[in-house]
């Protein structure tokens, strides 16, 4: 509440923000580039921090919280996606130790990505190649998605994550956004309003980062 933010003084981004996001619903944050929709995901993962103003989970205070802890809650999938040199398997359960095939599983499906590994000669043990350069951008997004699935956080955010694939991945991100967001409370950053027209609130940000809609 009251979020006053920016990166230089003067340029003021945030001046007296003010939202609230329900418990297990769908939030679609939308604007223009540079409205600031990113730095709120970036406030919220305490990448930065506050000029004034307050932002709480739940009762909690999000400066009271340990940034393991806080970090360890909240799945982020963003639109640069991060593979390493390795197995399928390897990049969904990052990072690879102990992993749970059953929980591995059950995220590859909810991503939508099960079928393309499926197809796979290798299957979930096919090397995906220096930033997974094996794969299309598409299946390197649904795979980011099931990384953030794995921990089965309670908060997932997605910061455009469907702006760089064609309309059938985006479709695919889509459905999988939908099933997903059913147990947990699901933030989706987006350029475009018919990527969230499935959200149970949406945000409108213009440039000065006034929410000039919601609903």
């Amino acid at each position: 509440s009251n979020l006053k933010f920016y990166y230089y003084k003067k340029k003021l981004l945030f001046n007296n923000l003010n939202f609230t996001i329900k418990k297990n619903s769908l939030v679609g944050i939308v604007g223009q580039t540079g409205a600031g929709k990113t730095t709120i995901v970036k406030l919220l993962l305490r990448f930065y921090d506050l000029i004034e103003g307050s932002i709480f989970i739940g009762d909690v205070n999000l400066n009271n919280l340990k940034l393991d802890n806080l970090r360890e809650n909240i799945g982020y999938v963003s639109q640069e996606i991060f593979m390493f040199d390795g197995t399928i398997k390897d990049n969904i359960a990052y990072p690879p130790y102990d992993i749970d095939n059953e929980k591995l599983l059950t995220a590859a499906k909810l991503s939508q990505a099960h079928e393309f590994i499926e197809k796979l000669p290798e299957k979930y043990e096919t090397q995906i190649g220096e930033r997974g350069q094996k794969l299309s951008v598409g299946q390197k997004q649904r795979l980011a998605i099931a990384r953030a699935l794995y921990k089965n956080p309670p908060i997932l955010i997605f910061d455009e994550a469907t702006s760089s694939v064609d309309n059938e991945t985006e479709r695919l991100i889509q459905k999988a956004i939908n099933e997903i967001s059913k147990d947990r409370t699901t933030i989706v950053i987006a350029h475009r309003l018919s990527t969230v027209r499935n959200a149970d609130n949406i945000i409108v940000l213009n440039n000065k980062g006034d929410i000039v809609e919601s609903g």
